[in-house]
This record gives C-alpha cells, sequence and structure tokens, in this order.
C-alpha cells in the first residue's frame, strides 16, 4: 500500500475531483482498504476565505489570511489574521481553518452591525462585528471592498466595509486630514479588481499615509488592547499596515494621480498603490528649521547663556511653540540660529487676542511672572503669547482621542514653577501635547494634538518636534502626580 499525498505549495487551487481520481488509484493499487492509508490532498496549513461572494470558487493560496499586527504595540500577533476581498452582497463566503486532514468553517455566532461613526480613531463605518462559532457562511448588504479580521483568541470576528481610501499627511494640502484628498472607486464592482484614485493632487516636500474611511485602526475588544490597523505606509510601492509614514523628498513634487489598488491575482492583503505625477508645481516658501528665543524677559541677551530652541509644529514647517518662564520685566526676540543673524521681533502694538505682528522691535513680556505659551506663524507672521495649555490624551483618559480633552488639562503651578496634574489614569501609553487656540482653525490643515505632543522619558520631557512616534511610556492603573518643568525640562511621573 502507498500513501499519496499532495501539498499545493506552488498549485494553488484545491479540486475535489483530483481528490477523487487520486483515492481511485489508491483503492485500485491497495489488497485492502485501511482508513489510515487513505490518500490525502492538502492545501497550505492556514485560513481561508471562499466562496461565490468572492473569487475564490475554492481553496487557492491568494485566499488566504495572513497573519495580523496588533495596532495597539505595532507587533505580530499570533492569534489575529486579516484580509482585504472583495464581496458580493447576497452571496455567501466562509471562512476555513485547513489544519492537516481538518478543514474547519468558521461561520457568525452573535453578530451585529457596529457603527463606529470614526471614535476613538476608527473608520467612519458599519462594520459587521461579533463572534464566531464552528459552521456556518457569511453575507454582506452591499458590494464591495472588505477588511476581514479574525482573531482566535478573542474568538471575534469583523467584516469592515473600505468605503474609499484617503491620503493624508504634510505632504498633502489639508494635512493629516482627508475629507478633500479621498480615494474614490474608480469603475463599477468587480471580484477579481478593485481601483481607487484621486487625479490632480498637489503634494509636497513631506510625508504621507494612506487610510480607510478615514480611521487609524479598528477595536476588536471593547478594552482596546486589541486593534487591526486600517492604514497603510512604509513604501508607495511596498505597502505596510501601519507601517512608518512615506515620505516625499523636494525632488518629486508635483500634481499626482494616486492609485490604490486590490487585486485577487495578489498574495498577501491584495493592496498596491501608485503614484503618476501629471504636472509641477511651484516652490513653497523656504523657513528655517530651527528657531530659539532670547532676551532678558526670558533669561538672556547673551547667546551664550541662553538656550532656549522652540519646537517645531509637526507638518507645518513655518509654526513654532515653545512654554517659557517669562520675567516680571524685559523682552525677548527671535532668530533661526543662536548668532545674530536674521533676528526679528514684533511690530506695533499687541491685538485684544494678544498677538503681535512680525517686526524688528523686542517683544515684551506680559508684566507677571511665570509660564506661558509663545507661538510663531511665520507664513502669517504673528506672535502669540497666551496661557499654557497642556492636556493628556488617549488610554490613560478614557480612550478619549478628540483634542483636547478637558477633563485630562494640567495646571499651572508658577509657585513651584510646575505645570501638573494629579488624577486617577487607567492603563495605557502616557501621551500629553500642548493646546493653542491657532492649532483647530489653521485652513486648511488644522493642527492635530500629536503634531504638539511630548512624554516624560528617563524624567526628562522630549518633545515629538517633527519626527516619527515616540518611545512608548505605559502606566498601569492608578493614581499619578505628574509634573513638568519646562525651565529645567525636568519632568516626574510619581505614583500616588
Amino acid at each position: 500500500m502507498f500513501n499519496l499525498k499532495f501539498k499545493t505549495m506552488r498549485t494553488t487551487k484545491f479540486r475535489l475531483i483530483w481528490l477523487l481520481a487520486a483515492a481511485a488509484l489508491a483503492f485500485t493499487a491497495c489488497d485492502k482498504d485501511d482508513d489510515n492509508d487513505k490518500p490525502q490532498i492538502l492545501v497550505e496549513d492556514g485560513l481561508y476565505i471562499v466562496g461565490e461572494a468572492t473569487a475564490w470558487a475554492d481553496y487557492d493560496l491568494k485566499g488566504q489570511m495572513v497573519g495580523g499586527i496588533n495596532e495597539v504595540d505595532q507587533q505580530p500577533r499570533s492569534t489575529m489574521f486579516e484580509k482585504y476581498v472583495a464581496l458580493e452582497a447576497g452571496k455567501t463566503f466562509k471562512i476555513v481553518e485547513i489544519a492537516g486532514k481538518q478543514a474547519i468553517e468558521y461561520g457568525p455566532d452573535n453578530i451585529a452591525d457596529v457603527v463606529t461613526n470614526g471614535e476613538n480613531e476608527q473608520p467612519n463605518v458599519t462594520a459587521k462585528v461579533g463572534s464566531y462559532k464552528t459552521g456556518g457562511s457569511y453575507t454582506v448588504n452591499e458590494s464591495g471592498l472588505y477588511h476581514v479580521v479574525i482573531d482566535k483568541e478573542l474568538q471575534k470576528i469583523a467584516i469592515i466595509p473600505v468605503p474609499y481610501w484617503g491620503i493624508l499627511g504634510g505632504s498633502t494640502p489639508y494635512g493629516w486630514n482627508d475629507a478633500n484628498t479621498q480615494l474614490q472607486l474608480k469603475g463599477s464592482f468587480n471580484k477579481q479588481q478593485m481601483e481607487f484614485e484621486i487625479t490632480g493632487l498637489e503634494l509636497r516636500k513631506g510625508d504621507f499615509k494612506l487610510r480607510y474611511g478615514s480611521g487609524w485602526k479598528f477595536w476588536l475588544n471593547d478594552e482596546g488592547t486589541v486593534k487591526a490597523n486600517t492604514n497603510f505606509g512604509g513604501a508607495i510601492d511596498a505597502l505596510v499596515p501601519g507601517g512608518a509614514n512615506i515620505v516625499l523628498p523636494v525632488e518629486k513634487e508635483g500634481i499626482y494621480t494616486v492609485t490604490v489598488k486590490w487585486s485577487a491575482e495578489t498574495g498577501g492583503l491584495g493592496m498596491t498603490a501608485s503614484m503618476l505625477k501629471t504636472g509641477d508645481v511651484e516652490p513653497l516658501p523656504e523657513y528655517p528649521e530651527t528657531l530659539y528665543m532670547i532676551g532678558d524677559g526670558v533669561g538672556d541677551w547673551i547667546w551664550d547663556n541662553t538656550d532656549l530652541p522652540m519646537i517645531a509644529v509637526h507638518s507645518h514647517p513655518y509654526m513654532f511653540w515653545k512654554i517659557v518662564w517669562m520675567n516680571e520685566t524685559g523682552g525677548f526676540k527671535f532668530a533661526p540660529k543662536k548668532m545674530w543673524a536674521n533676528d526679528f521681533g514684533k511690530s506695533g502694538d499687541m491685538s485684544a487676542d494678544s498677538v503681535y505682528n512680525k517686526g524688528s522691535d523686542n517683544v515684551p513680556v506680559p508684566g507677571t511672572a511665570g509660564y506661558y505659551m509663545v507661538v510663531v506663524d511665520l507664513k502669517n507672521e504673528k506672535i502669540s503669547i497666551s496661557d499654557v495649555k497642556v492636556h493628556l490624551i488617549g488610554a490613560t483618559i478614557g480612550n478619549l482621542w478628540d483634542a483636547p480633552v478637558a477633563d485630562g488639562k494640567f495646571t499651572v503651578d508658577n509657585a513651584n514653577e510646575v505645570v501638573t496634574i494629579t488624577k486617577s489614569l487607567s492603563a495605557g501609553e502616557l501621551r500629553m501635547h500642548v493646546w493653542h487656540k491657532w492649532f483647530p482653525v489653521q485652513d486648511p490643515q488644522p493642527v492635530a494634538w500629536w503634531q504638539a505632543e511630548f512624554i516624560i522619558l528617563n524624567n526628562k520631557i522630549e518633545f515629538r518636534g517633527t519626527g516619527d512616534d515616540q518611545e512608548r511610556v505605559n502606566l498601569t492603573a492608578g493614581n499619578y502626580k505628574i509634573d513638568l518643568n519646562f525651565k529645567t525640562g525636568a519632568g516626574s511621573i510619581t505614583d500616588q
């Protein structure tokens, strides 16, 4: 007796007729019937999407789900699997796990339509979310591209529609808001291929990412400890779920057609993207990469004695901010480098909302010693001096992500020269940012909270500036006192 085995590592289709033929051959070649020696044809172990609603009527390696990445820490999660797939409404599909000789179907158990409305940085969609059981099949109400995610530990499945793709970032005219830079479906629904496209898009030096439904992630559990990426970064020709920002150098500036394409014939997640330059753009004004403060109102007029670098606002090269201690008397100016070259101050009197026009005169301090927020807008040639507004945001403050979170506002304690908060916090990443009246109204690019964020690392305040995500600082649930000394740059987190 011989044992005939086929693994379709290279031949991707599982054919029933092939199985029957092999079985007949085995039975005729044997003197006796032995169940242990029955021939078998196996596809590669894994989870597959298959069914009449899809492009894969039978098992195909191109329909195999791939290992997912937990958005929370951007690390592979062994129990999470995902796949983008075009699904036809009213027709069925299955999720089947092939494990050796077994084929286990996972069908809906307690599943319902969940409207995310864009909360907690999720896509603004209605997804089918719930638990699963052995056996059964799925349907969707509308034909389209879907992001299917299953987590075996959570026993949870999400079938998320992809209404459009957005391109957003410092390279785009609208910054990190994709309301006006959406790639819409090109043509009609097709189970084999779906394309989303935007034309005539101006892209400048900077960075960008792609995301669907104006969301960064999709929550798979109520605690927010497991989330699927709904965005791509890395490189335009090598997309990575949740990957780093895609960088566009200055020599690549221009007018572009950007296309995001899903194909049933593409392995992995099935997603690719491309950019076609269709025109040139006029160069933008150049702004300094750094800006410094100097003066007896904030320290000294001698450069060797004063080190007060301002913080660049991410994706807004013309804007800088700083929380600075001001004396009762004196004034200050600004310069791109720590030297008397291209320095500037104010012109005329302060407006009713504490704003100066850029000019050559010294900027006077308000007259009461303490911390103040200074923002310089080089594009509009304005200087603002205002009260300090520092806020917590995110996981530790109840997973609130719409800035500014009122309940997470710090108190300015000038007597002790700190900006402080004492509060019961949830477990998660400690994230903080400054807020200013100019941030939400900049047209066309509002300043997002993370573009002016900072952390405490090794008892020091570390500013994000124009960089990528900073190191993660995680807290366990508890009552904490957080102190920020912007004079010395020291920060502390004390468990109460």
